[in-house]
């Protein structure tokens, strides 16, 4: 045998240089099968990311939440890490390993992702109700009735805090003009005479401005008095009409919404809310109208000194009630009704709450009702938060009290003469030129020196 055949032979190949079917592969043929077999595992990989990227984009096209800019620029993005993973399978050892981590890495991040924006449309369809709100200007009645405990659905209760909040999307801007519980208005309902007058807080008690005698027949303007027993539709149509009347407030039926709490409600608020901050102008001590439930079932006195103050639920809810302690009596309740509100609104409409709406609206529960699709007002947060300009100011709010003077009326709902606060027309044009103002989008600065130039003059 010759030398190149003994060669081959002991290089374990068959004669004239084939390979033996038992013999071991090659380094070249072990190196190309380990690299299919790594890049099989990397491919299937980066097919997961795909998927958990193509669902994620399908929740938040569902949820509404982006613009059409961002949500484009999120696609890019997604699809550019996928690129990356699959490209990598087709490099070397190091990059195929660093593809596999990458998509991992990633595919948990969209997991996560996923989980919490499955949680945000579980949230919004639980409160899907009501009217929607979009980036139209509207105006929210803001009452809180003086009552304690859950509301009841077949009563209407008197309005303590009458506020109106002109909200500008557009602007990042939120007007509050505060309305004295007792001024003297012309009651805006349908069973109701034209040009009769009562406190505003009264104007809650006619609900949908439609009264029924015994027997459920509709009465007219003319069918009843005070002293009749009546029963009033259920509802806030009367107030909010009266109001809207009030300062000729241009706004439509669809952007024209409610929020109402009463003091149990108030309270869980601005508990759930970690408390609030508010600034007191005029310092005063005072015991409070009734037991609270951490008082242990004692008035308990509390003081306010002048300054910012921390306050809980119970504390502002005293704060907000108070008006023996001060000389102009209910027109100084109504400018802390108003601070306490700002301080809020400042909480409630800031970007870190967003994702505690849920467990805010259970703590309030029963005490609070809307007309408005919460789900809608989220959605519309969290559209602002993704604009430059919104980031740099988030929601800037100015605030406006009308005043009068006080005096004795008589009454339309019980026929008696009582304390109330006369009108103040120039106060009024004031606050109905804000609110114009505010709803064709003037901006926050200008609002705000409007504001303390009426104020000026109102202190004349």
């Amino acid at each position: 045998m010759s030398r190149k055949m003994m060669s081959d032979l002991d290089n374990k190949t068959g004669y004239y240089g084939y390979s033996s079917e038992s013999g071991n592969v090659s380094g070249k043929d072990k190196k190309k099968k380990e690299n299919k077999g790594g890049s099989v595992l990397g491919v299937i990989l980066a097919l997961i990311q795909l998927v958990l990227s193509g669902l994620l984009v399908y929740q938040v096209v569902s949820a509404n939440i982006l613009s059409t800019t961002y949500l484009a620029v999120l696609v890019i993005v997604l699809v550019v890490l996928f690129a990356i993973a699959l490209l990598t399978q087709k490099g070397g050892r190091p990059a195929r390993t660093s593809g596999k981590i990458l998509s991992v890495i990633i595919s948990i991040i969209l997991g996560i992702l996923l989980f919490y924006m499955g949680q945000f449309l579980g949230f919004l369809n639980n409160y899907s109700d009501g009217k929607k709100v979009s980036e139209e200007p509207f105006v929210v009645f803001v009452s809180a009735s003086d009552e304690f405990g859950t509301y009841n659905p077949k009563e209407n209760y008197r309005s303590d805090t009458n506020i109106l909040a002109v909200v500008n999307p557009k602007t990042s801007t939120v007007l509050m003009i505060s309305t004295p519980r007792d001024y003297y208005v012309p009651i805006i309902a349908k069973s109701v005479a034209p040009d009769s007058y009562d406190k505003l807080t009264h104007a809650g008690k006619y609900g949908t401005g439609i009264a029924y005698d015994q027997n459920g027949s509709e009465l007219t303007s003319s069918g009843w008095n005070w002293a009749q027993e009546v029963t009033w539709g259920v509802g806030n149509t009367a107030i909010m009409d009266t109001l809207k009347t009030l300062y000729n407030i241009p706004v439509s039926s669809k952007n024209y919404h409610y929020v109402q709490l009463n003091f149990t409600g108030f309270a869980k608020l601005v508990d759930a809310l970690g408390g609030i901050t508010v600034d007191v102008d005029k310092p005063f001590s005072t015991k409070t109208y009734a037991s609270y439930d951490e008082d242990n079932g004692e008035r308990k006195t509390y003081k306010y000194k002048k300054g910012k103050q921390e306050m809980n639920g119970n504390e502002a809810l005293t704060f907000v009630r108070e008006r023996h302690s001060f000389g102009d009596g209910d027109l100084q309740r109504n400018r802390n009704q108003v601070k306490v509100l700002k301080a809020l609104s400042s909480k409630v409409l800031s970007t870190s709450m967003i994702t505690n709406t849920d467990s805010i609206l259970s703590a309030v529960g029963e005490s609070f009702k809307t007309d408005m699709n919460i789900g809608s007002l989220v959605k519309l947060q969290t559209q602002l938060m993704g604009k430059s300009e919104f980031s740099k100011t988030g929601w800037q709010i100015v605030s406006y009290s009308v005043t009068g003077q006080s005096a004795s009326q008589k009454l339309t709902w019980n026929g008696l003469f009582k304390s109330v606060m006369l009108q103040d027309e120039q106060s009024e044009s004031n606050a109905t030129e804000l609110m114009k103002l505010a709803l064709d989008g003037t901006d926050y600065t200008t609002l705000e020196n409007k504001v303390k130039e009426y104020q000026a003059s109102d202190n004349k």
